[in-house]
């Protein structure tokens, strides 16, 4: 069931484009989501594709918008607060981010080894410009109040 609904949310996605938005987004909702699981697969997908992406951020972004109010919540296992798009949203995001502050753009000696220059200055610029989309990404969401100012304030 999650390699189909990979699949499905993949293909959707690589379709995506500003004029087609809502189609795409009406598709992604009809995918029935019926566990917190898959409602984060989803996500990892959208964020994966917008980082891969950044000249479609905002399109990306608007594709999250909508579907916030279409997707389903389910109950937490830990705690009273049920599992929401938006909630999963915020770790997906929040799991992005600290792992893009933790791979600096500087290299340990491990990965240097048995690359040269060019190599690393092209492994540098990957790392680099999906650190920007990641951002970029963010004030996307912010823009569009899927993100509070207090979270932003504390990245």
């Amino acid at each position: 069931r999650e390699a189909e609904l990979k699949r499905r949310v993949q293909s959707l996605l690589n379709k995506i484009a500003p004029d087609n938005l809502a189609t795409i987004a009406c598709k992604i909702g009809d995918t029935k989501v019926v566990s917190s699981e898959e409602l984060k697969t989803v996500i990892a997908l959208i964020m994966k594709k917008a980082l891969t992406e950044p000249h479609y951020c905002e399109t990306y972004a608007d594709l999250v918008f909508k579907l916030k109010s279409e997707m389903p919540e389910f109950p937490s296992e830990s705690s009273s607060k049920p599992v929401t798009f938006k909630s999963t949203l915020l770790n997906v995001t929040q799991n992005e981010f600290e792992q893009l502050s933790s791979d600096s753009l500087d290299f340990t000696e491990e990965e240097k080894e048995g690359k040269d220059k060019e190599e690393l200055d092209f492994l540098r610029k990957k790392r680099k410009d999906r650190c920007l989309a990641n951002i970029k990404f963010i004030g996307h969401l912010f823009l569009r109040s899927l993100l509070t100012a207090r979270i932003i304030g504390q990245i």
